[in-house]
């Protein structure tokens, strides 16, 4: 957690942007219990005075409970 906490207030600093490639995501019913969204992220930031760009692939696993989403588990890959 300490790990993140330190990315996220470098992102104030680097620049660091997350954006969805739109026409990349896809969902997929899990019958009695949620979805699975699968797609790629578009992350920018500066590196060395440079902009950095890169695509990066995500699958996230929503559960639906008594009418309400919560997503139980994100997979981060490709990098």
């Amino acid at each position: 957690m300490k790990g993140f906490a330190n990315m996220f207030k470098q992102a104030k600093i680097n620049g660091l942007k997350r954006e969805l490639v739109k026409s990349s995501m896809e969902v997929y019913a899990l019958k009695g219990f949620g979805a699975i969204e699968v797609g790629v992220h578009k992350f920018t930031h500066i590196e060395n005075g440079k902009e950095e760009v890169g695509l990066l692939k995500f699958t996230e696993v929503w559960q639906n409970k008594d009418g309400e989403w919560k997503m139980t588990r994100v997979i981060s890959y490709n990098h």
